[in-house]
């Protein structure tokens, strides 16, 4: 059963990485101080070495993340129900991007964003594991 899910999620990563390189668009969003990101794909490391691909919703990770740049927070959309908010501790704009760190219940976070693409790649790591997400942010409306 579980060689069947890692298998599940190894061909749901290939398609999201495919899909990834055609059809995602992101958005310009250097003059932004609020963003919408979502999640494209994940990937989840183990201490033991074990990695698994696959959809972001499969360890929990919210589909979108209001960052407010100007308020220094992470938070979910309301539409999400989850009602998670996160503090930033250190937030860095030059030459093109944005870097937006903190560190939270045991977990240290790090999000790059490319101000002219919009592209996101996020790392969080955590005693047992890490993961990794790329994906796309958009100016978030005021």
């Amino acid at each position: 059963m579980r060689t069947a899910r890692r298998l599940a999620l190894v061909a749901a990563g290939l398609f999201l990485v495919a899909g990834a390189g055609t059809g995602v668009k992101a958005d310009d969003v250097s003059s932004a101080d609020k963003l919408l990101c979502t999640a494209i794909q994940a990937t989840v490391c183990y201490e033991d070495g074990e990695c698994l691909v696959g959809p972001p919703w499969s360890w929990d990770i919210p589909q979108f993340i209001e960052v407010h740049l100007d308020e220094k927070k992470l938070q979910t959309t309301q539409a999400s129900g989850q009602n998670r908010e996160t503090p930033i501790k250190n937030l860095e704009r030059s030459e093109g991007t944005i870097v937006v760190q903190g560190v939270e219940n045991g977990r240290a976070f790090s999000f790059v964003v490319n101000e002219t693409t919009g592209f996101a790649s996020i790392a969080v790591a955590r005693d047992d594991r890490t993961v990794s997400v790329f994906g796309a942010c958009t100016p978030l409306p005021e």
